[in-house]
């Protein structure tokens, strides 16, 4: 007869991978899978693509030039000219003109981009701040410091891999 008080239920052994860290590529994974959704969600909504998508939350911040776009978005200043002719085709980006110097010109998100897309970042983000707000502040904090640091080693996987293939 097997004793069953010294087994473990699939599920002990679950939780005792999570808390040994054992599990945080798939948490990793889970999380991108579904922001990767709400991002598709608010593509649709604003009826763009996914790279249009990319630049558009480049945006929210302010105006940015084309070849600052480029650069983050990791692409030749052609497809992002082709990429801010789509968005402003749809009303959703304005070039403009910096300053006094005419030749410096900037994108900028419209209102249009905020009606459309903001109600879906800004539902998830309050209940993002109503669940934390359910853990002690040093929790919040600790939370808040993980996400940032998983956020930096992919990151420095990045500069380590483009260093060995460059």
């Amino acid at each position: 007869m097997t004793d069953l008080g010294n087994q473990q239920s699939p599920a002990a052994k679950v939780s005792r991978r999570q808390t040994e860290g054992g599990d945080i590529v798939g948490a990793c994974r889970r999380l991108h899978a579904a922001i990767d959704r709400l991002d598709e969600f608010a593509a649709n909504v604003a009826g763009v693509s996914r790279s249009d998508l990319r630049c558009l939350n480049l945006l929210e911040f302010g105006p940015l030039r084309a070849t600052t776009i480029a650069e983050q978005l990791n692409l030749a200043t052609g497809s992002v000219t082709a990429l801010i002719d789509r968005l402003e085709a749809k009303s959703l980006v304005t070039r403009v003109r910096e300053g006094s110097d005419r030749r410096v010109v900037k994108v900028k998100a419209t209102e249009k981009v905020f009606e459309l897309i903001g109600p879906v970042y800004l539902g998830f983000s309050n209940e993002l701040r109503q669940l934390i707000k359910t853990y002690p502040l040093a929790r919040q904090r600790l939370a808040v410091q993980h996400l940032i640091d998983v956020a930096k080693t992919c990151e420095q996987e990045l500069v380590k891999r483009n260093t060995m293939s460059g």
